[in-house]
């Protein structure tokens, strides 16, 4: 996950398809941050996914605080994603994790949730990340 700029998660949130927050004992224990299909310039990785797909949900962040970690805090999380993706008629999920710099914990809770590496990029701002897709049934 990259750091968000002054100012940048606030337009982000207002341009989102799908932004949750979750909480535990009053506290952000994490949050969901989702485009869906029809943006420009989002990034590489979203014009990779939208070349491939004419409906989905794309993961652009989430995160969950360390002490929530292995809580269910990132998996209820992407229930809430997939009931919204289902609402709307995207039948896919899709996100990208880092391989350099690596991010393994990420890669293996996507993998847990059901997601398939599907390519691979080196993106504009020199990471080289997997693209995932979880195609919902």
């Amino acid at each position: 996950m990259n750091a968000f700029e002054p100012g940048e998660i606030e337009i982000c949130i207002a341009r989102a398809t799908h932004f949750r927050v979750a909480e535990s004992d009053g506290a952000v224990a994490g949050y969901l941050l989702a485009f869906g299909e029809g943006f420009a310039a989002i990034g590489d990785e979203y014009a990779w996914f939208s070349a491939r797909h004419a409906a989905f949900l794309y993961v652009d962040q989430v995160a969950v605080a360390r002490a929530r970690w292995r809580a269910g805090v990132g998996a209820a999380l992407y229930a809430d994603l997939e009931r919204a993706a289902r609402a709307r008629g995207a039948a896919v999920l899709t996100c990208e994790v880092n391989l350099e710099p690596p991010n393994p914990r990420s890669l293996a809770f996507h993998t847990r949730l059901g997601f398939s590496e599907v390519g691979r990029l080196k993106v504009s701002d020199g990471r080289f990340v997997a693209l995932l897709e979880r195609v919902l049934g």
